[in-house]
């Protein structure tokens, strides 16, 4: 490509259209010519000399590999390297502990000389400062990634989880990813970044088109969990993924007010949902009659197996792999609960409670929307049984960590949700504590 350029400048200085033409043509072939004689003596005597732009067009990398020192003291290390396929890049060369290292500064023409020896003086004082420019480019280019991060919990974190939520978070983990980039490195994202995630998420539809503010606030719980996670080094390693001072990027991100979901069946209401499942007959609807006994998570109930029943008789023991909390949970069951559950055992018919042999009840929706279509609960939730369980017991006077017991929290503060059921235990306890007071 030179040789082609320098043979039209010549054919242009031989036959010149106009004067200034001419003239214009032999003072470029003068500067190629300078170039070129520069660095040929550069390159055959070894030493450095003053890198310019007419010594960048007149060298010609089509004959080999080379390197052209620049004379500039300020600029010591600086250098342009002609790589085999003729391209330029200006590069670095520096000492660190007595180690020689060299980072590139970029290509030529992108980079003009002066733009690159500019740099290369920056890059010298850094050094003179005690940075590694080099090892600070490795460790960019190898610094984890939010794909790296998402990996690293699914790993490390969801295991612990309950596996029901595992397909969920998956999908959370996903759209994450989708928002803040794969390729994003987990030093990179900012408070800004998780922000706007937060606001797409909240302004975009789901199911049937219904707005998605309460799942924003879940990605955003994931996410939150997710990047506290990199601020500790991941097993085997002694770094962190992301220093301790820039912190957690979801700290302090407003989430969007949620309206309180739970409901608290009466005694009527209890009622008619008991003559709805005598009514649906099937064994999956004494698995929700279960649910209304003890007070279980839909999902523990569906995994039960005969074994949790007989290990102490009068008592359910849920393993740690069917909890949310991944606790063993020793429950009392009621007499009504123990009916049911001797009335199952006599159609026993594999180690699961409930569902076909070998495989445990998959779904209860179908029969909880038989229940709401045969009662006057209205759009309440399964769930909801679990609730009106507690809200029973404070009726009956039980304490908030009985109820937190028999629900199987570990934590006290899980029960603290259900503290406004206890308003009338305790007005009736400050009524007989005062009335006590003033007979005395």
């Amino acid at each position: 490509m030179k040789d082609d350029r320098r043979n039209k400048v010549q054919a242009l200085a031989l036959r010149p259209g106009t004067p200034g033409e001419g003239e214009a043509a032999k003072a470029a072939l003068r500067r190629l010519s300078r170039g070129k004689k520069q660095g040929k003596a550069a390159k055959k005597q070894g030493k450095a000399i003053e890198l310019s732009a007419a010594l960048m067009r007149g060298l010609d990398g089509k004959k080999g590999p080379a390197i052209y020192w620049d004379s500039d003291p300020k600029a010591r290390g600086f250098a342009a390297r002609v790589n085999p396929g003729g391209s330029i890049t200006f590069i670095f060369n520096y000492r660190v502990d007595g180690i020689e290292r060299r980072t590139s500064i970029g290509p030529y023409p992108r980079w003009s000389v002066a733009a690159a020896r500019d740099r290369a003086k920056e890059l010298r004082k850094e050094i003179d400062r005690g940075a590694d420019p080099a090892s600070a480019k490795r460790d960019r280019r190898e610094a984890p990634t939010v794909q790296d991060l998402i990996d690293r919990y699914v790993r490390d974190h969801l295991p612990y989880k309950a596996a029901s939520v595992h397909a969920d978070e998956k999908r959370m983990l996903k759209e994450i990813a989708k928002h803040l980039g794969k390729r994003t490195k987990v030093a990179d994202v900012n408070y800004s970044d998780i922000v706007e995630m937060h606001r797409q998420i909240s302004e975009s539809t789901g199911h049937r088109g219904k707005p998605r503010p309460i799942r924003a606030n879940r990605v955003l719980a994931v996410c939150s969990k997710m990047f506290a996670m990199s601020l500790v080094p991941a097993k085997g390693e002694i770094r962190a993924w992301r220093a301790a001072d820039v912190g957690n990027p979801c700290k302090g991100v407003k989430k969007n007010p949620e309206q309180n979901r739970e409901r608290f069946f009466n005694a009527a209401e209890i009622k008619e949902i008991n003559a709805a499942l005598d009514q649906y007959g099937a064994p999956a609807a004494e698995c929700v009659r279960l649910c209304l006994l003890t007070g279980c998570r839909p999902g523990e109930a569906m995994k039960a197996t005969w074994e949790e029943f007989d290990k102490e008789p009068g008592y359910w023991i849920k393993p740690s792999a069917h909890v949310k909390t991944r606790h063993e949970h020793k429950l009392p069951l009621n007499p009504q609960a123990l009916d049911l559950i001797n009335k199952l055992r006599k159609t026993r018919r594999s180690k699961n409670v409930f569902g076909r042999p070998g495989k445990p009840l998959a779904a209860l929706h179908h029969v909880w929307r038989f229940v709401r279509k045969h009662t006057s609960i209205g759009k309440a939730r399964l769930y909801d049984l679990r609730h009106s369980f507690a809200s029973f017991g404070a009726a009956e006077n039980l304490s908030l960590p009985v109820v937190g017991r028999l629900l199987g929290h570990v934590e006290p503060k899980t029960t603290q949700r259900y503290v406004h059921l206890f308003d009338d235990v305790l007005r009736d306890a400050t009524t007989k504590i005062g009335e006590r007071i003033s007979g005395a």
